[in-house]
């Protein structure tokens, strides 16, 4: 449910069968239009500025548009614009929280995780846009496993949710996690950060902690450990079963050493001592033990029946234990007698001491109650410092070698991480603090060999490529260079024409400026009397408007005084009429006031009387209750016998009820073994789906080959494209060079003519050298197909060259080992026999092939070669006339391309000559008519000078206008007479055509 932004005052409601109500000022409108998948509802809600934003039980997402063109209270005035999901989470969506920008979404969902989404343009997200805000947490249920590692910074965590996690508490953040198909109940972490001990149902397994994986490599069968911790050097480690034996394994070796036999219940903790010489152990059946397990021995033991200990631990002094009677006891070595009891006042679960042993941590788990971190003083003394942490009873504790983090987990699934600082200990503590620093983190990590293979081989490949990519980038690099630089050339020479143009043109605006010049110096000077004679006139008028003003304003302060002395006869007045009026009031609210207080003292009389009679009826009142109390006892007595009677009856129907359930134990039983044999078949089938899986991944990977193959054919098809286009554009630019060509040679336009012949002839053997490449490059694309197949050959004698060499290695170490019992006949017989039986096999009987198939072999052999020596010949031949012919063509371009800059620099330097002489041309014109200006003089002179100026204005626009229609029409008629250019025309300056 949430409230609309727009429009105001409207609610949305939304329920579990994927409807939305829209309600407005307290009354039901409508249900908005939405389709939601088959049973699929609405978990919660959240409006935005534009829409509203819909979270379903399936873990979508759905964004409703508010819609213009719908009024508002109809079913359509939403739309749907867009819907998205987390990946890989389908629990039902919670809560939805917006920021006040509306630019960021977070969402909790009912696995207990939290995800966050940027939703400035909702229309544009996609499913891996919505991420964790931190990392991904345990869902819902207990964390029933927590260690810590001594060497790194990381902790485990297994909880009920399938799910164990690697944490790196230094940095806050999720290192790995694996997801595993039965629920695990306990985890242990090795010293070395390598490995972990997980115990599940059946079994108990032992997993490597490779770089991104958490892999299974040995298993024991140890059911419902619910127990299991490494010794401190991590050779050892202890595992308790469902029936409360202690057994301890050689953690390399995986073999057991011994049984350690005495709780009758589920052990609920397992502590090494410090010299990892003795075991601690506390069960269910209110026993603690010390045991001597190299011995198989028992070196002290508590027993307090009907007690459960949750947790014990030992240091040099005594061993101290924790249970359900509330007590935390301190017992002593080696009798384990109770030294020192602490009334804690809830249940204490689980209890760690810090290595200086100064503060003890214990956990309470009060059932129905929130979870409580106490930190007691070491020695203890029964003061505690109590924190608030956690929402549910506390299930683990661990605290880091270094005493520097407590790390606690609850049956919500939460985990907390305390920063531990001793007040009292900060000598010893910054001591710490400097071992610490000395003792830098393990960085080691476990990596499989077949990971490492790949990756050198993927590395390999990289290095190829990388090495194909600099070559081509060099060659590309050139081709630009080379481009670029007649782009260079090219825009040189058009900078020095238009710097001579620029130059004549400044020239004549310079002179144009000149003449402007004296022309508005001329009217400066006309405006400035103008001017002059103008402003006497406005001051003289001025003057006499003052003066007028003046008389007029001693007029006004005549006016003013006379009206003063008449408004103080009027304001005397007004005050005397105004006291008489105030004295009128006094007296009128005087008389007022006396009426009041009479009647104020009969209300006071009419409110004693109320009271005597409001008293009388209270009495009467509380008789009759008295009464009505009296007959409602006795009724429900009457009752009271009757439900007697009737539990006295369920009683008996209880008794026969019990005897239903034991015999539906009986089936539950049957129902079990049922359910055994069934899980067996299923671990069958599963068996079969790997095998499945494994094709299926092996189909994929030949998939992905002819995938690359594809691929690699088109980039060469991309290529060819992209080729081509640089080669219209090439022959673009060609065009537009004749265009200008063609409009600077006006003179050579008839040589022109004549040799657009010969261009045509060239054009047609142009065409005729492309048909041939095109050819070529259908014979090179054949002969890379047949080099990519020989390299694929080459791969696959490299990869049995590999394998002939890994079987050399293996016969020569094991040649290696034989020659060891050199000095022993009978064993060195025995292993060179099992060398041969290893390496020698049965050779195939050869058969000899017929003499006429041989024979008819190597003639079709001589026939094939004699036809392949002929078609290289004529290949080499047609190469050769090729390429003749291709220099030849290119010289005599080339030559027409010089004959073709020769005239272009004639034409400059005629239109050169042709501009100084027009230059000149016009400055005699100006000079002449300056004299004549100077001759005329005064206003008729000036009058004469603009008359000129004008006339020569319109003329010069007359013959711009006439020389822009000569340029068009000339340009038409270039254009009607130039043939259409099909094809690439021959380089200009003999440069040779390069791709882009």
């Amino acid at each position: 449910m949430c409230w609309l932004k727009q429009p105001v005052d409207h609610i949305v409601v939304g329920n579990n069968q994927g409807k939305i109500g829209l309600y407005g000022n307290g009354e039901f409108i409508c249900f908005l239009t939405m389709a939601v998948p088959e049973g699929a509802g609405v978990s919660s809600l959240v409006a935005v500025t534009s829409g509203l934003i819909c979270g379903l039980t399936t873990g979508e997402f759905y964004y409703l548009q508010r819609a213009s063109e719908v009024a508002d209270g109809r079913s359509g005035m939403f739309r749907l614009a867009h819907t998205w999901s987390a990946e890989g989470q389908t629990a039902p969506v919670s809560f939805m929280s917006l920021s006040p920008s509306e630019d960021q979404l977070s969402a909790v969902f009912a696995n207990c995780q939290l995800y966050s989404v940027e939703i400035a343009a909702p229309t544009d997200l996609k499913h891996d846009d919505m991420k964790p805000v931190v990392s991904s947490f345990h869902g819902p249920g207990a964390i029933t496993g927590l260690d810590v590692c001594i060497r790194k910074p990381l902790a485990i965590t297994c909880s009920l949710d399938r799910t164990v996690r690697v944490w790196n508490y230094q940095d806050r953040t999720l290192d790995s996690q694996k997801t595993f198909s039965e629920d695990p109940h306990s985890v242990a972490f090795h010293p070395s950060g390598l490995h972990v001990i997980i115990g599940f149902s059946d079994k108990l397994r032992l997993l490597n902690l490779l770089m991104d994986d958490i892999r299974v490599y040995r298993e024991l069968p140890i059911k419902v450990c619910r127990e299991v911790q490494f010794s401190h050097g991590g050779q050892y480690f202890a595992a308790a079963n469902v029936n409360g034996v202690v057994m301890v394994y050689n953690f390399y070796t995986c073999e057991k050493i011994i049984d350690l036999r005495g709780h009758s219940s589920k052990v609920k903790s397992i502590f090494w001592g410090a010299d990892d010489m003795t075991l601690i152990s506390s069960g269910q059946d209110g026993a603690v033990y010390r045991w001597d397990w190299e011995e198989n021995k028992r070196l002290g033991e508590f027993v307090q029946k009907g007690n459960v200990y949750n947790c014990a631990l030992a240091n040099a002094d005594g061993v101290i234990a924790v249970g359900s009677d509330l007590y935390l006891k301190e017992l002593d070595l080696p009798e384990l007698q109770v030294v020192k009891e602490i009334d804690s006042g809830a249940m204490l679960s689980q209890i760690v001491l810090t290595q200086a042993e100064h503060l003890l941590f214990a956990g309470t788990a009060a059932e129905n109650r929130p979870g409580m971190l106490r930190a007691y003083e070491f020695p203890l003394s029964g003061q505690y410092l109590e924190y608030a942490c956690m929402g549910s009873a506390i299930t683990r504790m661990r605290i880091t070698y270094d005493d520097q983090f407590l790390l606690v987990a609850d049956e919500s699934g939460c985990l907390c991480i305390f920063d531990v600082k001793d007040r009292q200990d900060r000598g010893n503590r910054s001591l710490a603090g400097a071992q610490r620093d000395l003792v830098t983190w393990s960085e080691e990590i476990l990596v499989t060999r077949s990971d490492l293979e790949e990756k050198y081989s993927n590395m390999l490949e990289l290095k190829n490529k990388v090495d194909e990519l600099q070559l081509h980038n060099e060659y590309q690099l050139r081709l630009k260079d080379m481009s670029y630089s007649e782009k260079i050339k090219e825009i040189t020479e058009k900078y020095m024409q238009d710097l001579e143009q620029d130059k004549n043109k400044f020239e004549l605006l310079r002179e144009e400026k000149n003449d402007m010049e004296m022309e508005y110096e001329e009217r400066i000077k006309q405006m400035e009397d103008k001017h002059q004679h103008e402003l006497q006139d406005a001051e003289n008028a001025y003057q006499q408007k003052i003066m007028q003003e003046v008389e007029h304003y001693q007029k006004l302060v005549q006016e003013r005084n006379l009206q003063q002395e008449r408004w103080e006869e009027q304001r005397a007045t007004l005050v005397a009429t105004h006291e008489r009026y105030i004295q009128e009031l006094t007296d009128d609210f005087e008389q007022k006031l006396e009426e009041d207080r009479k009647m104020h003292e009969e209300l006071e009389d009419e409110k004693n009387e109320n009271a005597k009679e409001f008293e009388e009826m209270k009495n009467q009142l509380e008789d009759d209750i008295d009464a009505e109390i009296e007959n409602l006892r006795d009724r429900y007595e009457t009752q009271l016998n009757h439900e007697r009677e009737l539990t006295l009856r369920y009683k008996g129907e209880n008794g026969i009820m019990k005897k239903k359930f034991t015999v539906l134990q009986k089936q539950i039983e049957d129902q079990k073994e049922d359910i055994k044999a069934r899980d067996d078949k299923e671990q069958e089938l599963n068996v079969q789906i790997k095998a499945l899986n494994n094709e299926i991944t092996a189909h994929k990977r030949e998939i992905k080959n002819r995938d690359e193959t594809i691929g690699d054919k088109e980039k060469k098809i991309y290529d060819l494209k992209k080729k081509n286009q640089e080669l219209e554009k090439f022959k673009f630019v060609l065009d537009y060079k004749i265009k200008e060509l063609k409009r600077q040679i006006e003179p050579r336009e008839t040589e022109i003519a004549s040799m657009k012949n010969q261009i045509k002839e060239m054009d047609r053997e142009l065409e005729q050298f492309h048909r041939s490449n095109a050819q070529l490059d259908l014979m090179i694309g054949e002969l890379r197909k047949k080099l990519d197949s020989m390299q694929q050959t080459i791969v696959g004698q490299r990869k049995r060259i590999g394998d002939q060499e890994s079987v050399v290695s293996r016969f020569k170490s094991e040649l290696h080992e034989c020659v060891q019992f050199i000095q022993e006949p009978e064993r060195l017989r025995t292993c060179v026999a099992h060398l041969h039986k290893q390496h020698v096999h049965r050779e195939v009987p050869h058969r000899e092939m017929d003499p006429n198939v041989t024979h008819e072999y190597h003639r079709h052999k001589d026939y094939l070669e004699r036809t392949f020596t002929t078609l290289k010949e004529k290949f080499a031949m047609d190469v050769d006339s090729h390429s003749a012919e291709n220099m030849r063509v290119m010289h005599d371009n080339m030559s027409l391309i010089r004959e073709i800059n020769k005239q272009r620099e004639a034409n400059r330097g005629t239109k050169g000559v042709l501009q100084t002489k027009i230059a000149s041309l016009q400055r005699l014109r100006l000079a002449k008519s300056h004299q004549q200006l100077r001759s005329a003089g005064g206003a008729g002179g000036t009058a004469v000078m603009a008359a000129e100026m004008e006339s020569n204005r319109t003329r010069i626009q007359a013959l711009r206008s006439a020389v822009m229609e000569l340029e068009g029409r000339l340009s038409q008629q270039q254009e009607e007479q130039r043939p259409i250019s099909r094809e690439i025309l021959p380089p200009m300056d003999g440069a040779v055509p390069q791709s882009m």
